[in-house]
C-alpha cells in the first residue's frame, strides 16, 4: 500500500501546487495594478486563502502517515 499512499499523494500534492502557483500569480497581477482591489475581488481572495488551508493540512496528515508506515 506504500507505493499506492505515494502516488495519491504525489497527485494530491500535484493539485495543491497548481492552485498555489495560480494564486501567486493572480495576486502578483492584482499588486502590479494601479487600480487596487475592489470589494469583491478582495472577498474572493480571502476566501481561496480560507479555502487553500484545509487541502496544506490534509497533505500534512497524509505525508505524515506515509512517514509513519515507511518506518522512517
Amino acid at each position: 500500500l506504500l507505493k499506492t499512499d505515494l502516488l495519491l499523494f504525489y497527485d494530491n500534492f500535484v493539485e495543491f501546487h497548481d492552485y498555489c502557483s495560480f494564486m501567486c500569480d493572480a495576486f502578483a497581477s492584482l499588486a502590479l495594478g494601479e487600480d487596487g482591489l475592489d470589494t469583491s475581488t478582495a472577498t474572493g481572495a480571502c476566501r481561496f486563502c480560507h479555502w487553500i488551508k484545509h487541502p496544506i493540512q490534509q497533505l500534512k496528515e497524509d505525508l505524515k502517515r506515509i512517514h509513519e508506515m515507511a518506518g522512517m
